[in-house]
């Protein structure tokens, strides 16, 4: 399974309050599924959150996918949105994988004119926030 049996899912997306955006459902789903499965991949043990806000002074719908994972090196997050580039990409890799999915987010949150950013630290963790502009309407 993707999830390991020690890693619980957390969807705090349930009875939130967002703003419709006009995005590619299709693109945005993949953006999704390719950050959680990123997560999947590097937590062993802890949660997986996927979590959205929408900042209204900002005019931004903010996706966050964060997890209790190994992290990412200051060095390693200069790296991992380029297309091939992964985390510790040495022959002894514990996961799959050729390093594509960050560069199709990025491409995916550029495309609808947004961005795609990471928090790190080494050890606890990563925060993914895919940043969309919206102009707040609730259809």
């Amino acid at each position: 399974p993707l999830l390991r049996p020690t890693v619980r899912f957390v969807n705090k997306l349930a009875g939130v309050q967002l703003p419709l955006f006009p995005g590619d459902p299709q693109k945005c789903t993949q953006l999704l599924y390719n950050l959680v499965t990123n997560a999947c991949k590097f937590t062993e043990r802890g949660t997986i959150t996927v979590s959205a806000r929408y900042d209204e002074e900002k005019k931004l719908l903010e996706l966050d996918v964060t997890d209790t994972g190994k992290g990412i090196s200051k060095e390693g997050q200069s790296k991992i949105f380029n297309a091939f580039e992964q985390e510790g990409s040495g022959d002894n890799r514990s996961f799959q994988g050729i390093g594509l999915g960050l560069s199709v987010c990025v491409e995916i949150a550029e495309l609808h004119g947004g961005t795609l950013t990471v928090t790190s630290d080494l050890g606890r963790g990563s925060t993914f926030t895919a940043s969309f502009p919206c102009d707040g309407s609730m259809g």
